[in-house]
């Protein structure tokens, strides 16, 4: 399994994912338990330098014979006079993806089908009004929260934030955003420590008059290397918190953030 998070702002677009993958298959301990194999080291945010996007993925580690992140760079690369903006890219992924991945076969009540087995985040640029808009497609099989009248059991190219919903979501002071893989822990901890990070602003200003700002954009170059950095923290502390506990560690390995300009420019980095 793994976390995936791809936040959308006016000054740029940041992806962030931890590196373990989870194959299908199991291992047998001493004990004769099996656990499932999980292993690090994966690349799971890829830069697609001729739309000025990127692409990240979640779910099941495997396309066929190949890992995820094998399969997908060589998608990415190898099909290059195929697609000429974000919206061919999403279509074409999708449509080769109903190829390979066999449908959905959970009842209607499951998770599986509910949140579906494996998604891709592809976002970048698009004009729009004259200026470049962040967008986003969720390439995934399972229930669509945004698309009517899918068949959830295939792999499907939905269209999540076009430029629309986007600038709607800035004109109300909001920063769009999707988290995808194991996110429930990820959720709790975002919901309750921003709450405590409130608390904390406030009683920093009755004892020392002194705001508390998370994250802090003076401390770097420009906003968008600041909120790539938060990123990274969120998926750093969710990876932790999996080492330190009994839970198994389908959350972990070095963080990689892809950080996208308007331009088109982007920064790739990985680090613990």
């Amino acid at each position: 399994m793994t976390l995936i998070l791809t936040w959308l702002f006016p000054f740029g677009i940041c992806m962030g994912a931890d590196s373990a993958i989870s194959y299908s298959s199991y291992v047998t301990e001493p004990s004769g338990r099996k656990r499932r194999r999980i292993l690090t080291g994966a690349v799971k945010i890829l830069q697609i330098p001729k739309i000025k996007a990127g692409i990240s993925y979640w779910g099941e580690g495997n396309i066929g014979s190949e890992t995820t992140d094998v399969w997908l760079s060589d998608f990415v690369f190898s099909n290059k006079d195929r697609y000429n903006n974000i919206h061919d890219f999403a279509n074409l992924l999708q449509n080769e993806l109903r190829e390979l991945v066999p449908e959905l076969t959970e009842p209607e009540d499951s998770l599986e089908y509910r949140y579906g087995k494996r998604g891709f985040h592809l976002a970048g640029f698009v004009e729009h009004e004259g200026k470049p808009t962040p967008t986003l497609y969720h390439i995934h099989n399972g229930q669509s929260e945004t698309t009517k009248g899918i068949n959830p059991r295939i792999i499907n190219a939905n269209y999540d934030l076009p430029p629309e919903r986007v600038l709607k979501h800035f004109s109300q002071h909001q920063s769009p955003y999707v988290r995808n893989g194991e996110f429930l822990l990820y959720a709790v901890l975002f919901d309750n420590l921003l709450k405590a990070f409130r608390q904390l602003g406030d009683l920093l200003r009755k004892v020392h008059e002194t705001p508390f700002v998370f994250p802090d954009k003076t401390k770097f170059s420009d906003p968008l290397e600041a909120y790539s950095e938060f990123v990274r923290f969120w998926i750093r502390l969710v990876r932790d918190t999996y080492a330190l506990s009994n839970l198994p560690e389908i959350i972990g390995g070095d963080i990689s953030v892809l950080s996208i300009f308007p331009t088109g420019e982007n920064k790739f980095s990985t680090s613990p």
